[in-house]
């Protein structure tokens, strides 16, 4: 890893404050019945359903990255420290197993991300927390809370 110059520091202290913003804004949203899910359902329920979402999306890009990124590496390194790995990725690089694995993956990480969009995502004229309006315009209604909640 790279060393941590101040620089750095600013960057990484700036990204979790801006995440945890948005995770207040979005979930102060869910929890004002300002969501499309929220205001149809209770509000608690738009709150598991968006984390559940976004937890899956979390799994979904993950797997996708390690079965893609994992094929050229050989599986008898890592057949006894990681069995499990292992047994996935042998079934999943045999014949068009990825190929079709990563076509699922998408049609998932859509239906992920429009969960993720009903449960979060603001309704129109939506004031939470009275932001000024300046600040509601670009993370609510700019969708850049949803963006850094959904992306970070």
């Amino acid at each position: 890893m790279g060393k941590n110059t101040p620089l750095i520091i600013v960057q990484k202290v700036i990204s979790v404050g801006l995440l945890i913003f948005s995770v207040v804004i979005v979930s102060a949203l869910i929890f004002d019945e300002q969501t499309s899910l929220s205001s149809d359902v209770h509000p608690a329920l738009a709150f598991i359903a968006m984390w559940l979402a976004l937890i899956w999306l979390s799994m979904v890009e993950g797997s996708q990255a390690s079965l893609v990124g994992l094929p050229p590496v050989d599986r008898e390194l890592y057949k006894e420290s990681h069995p499990i790995a292992y047994k996935i990725c042998a079934r999943s690089h045999s014949g068009d197993n990825l190929d079709r694995y990563l076509m699922g993956r998408q049609f998932m990480v859509l239906s992920l991300v429009f969960v993720i969009n009903m449960s979060g995502a603001p309704i129109e004229d939506a004031d939470v927390l009275n932001l000024p309006t300046p600040i509601a315009n670009m993370f609510l209604k700019s969708g850049l809370a949803m963006i850094l909640f959904t992306c970070m």
